[in-house]
């Protein structure tokens, strides 16, 4: 895949678009957030970060903890994937915070 380079274009792209569509999102429901030039953002949940990780791995979507981090404690880490990727992790954070 890494040979052709209109589907490395095509994907870079794709992934721009859903990063600035969830940071849309997270500003759109006063979601805490850190989202820069990486190609992952942090949010701060109200519930515990450990817990947000362990409910969205029962709906099949890995982020990372931050708990115990200098600067970023209490967060959690989630990569940047496509707009479907990014919506189906929005639905499943918001419908868990909700609860």
């Amino acid at each position: 895949a890494l040979k052709d380079q209109a589907y490395v274009d095509s994907y870079i792209a794709d992934v721009l678009k859903a990063k600035d569509w969830i940071n849309t999102q997270l500003k759109k429901y006063q979601i805490r957030h850190h989202i820069d030039g990486g190609n992952y953002f942090l949010i701060w949940p109200k519930h515990s970060p450990k817990e947000i990780a362990t409910k969205l791995r029962n709906k099949g979507i890995l982020i990372r903890s931050m708990s115990g981090k200098p600067l970023i404690d209490k967060s959690i880490r989630v990569s940047v994937g496509t707009l479907p990727q990014m919506q189906q992790f929005l639905q499943a954070f918001n419908a868990i915070e909700k609860s």
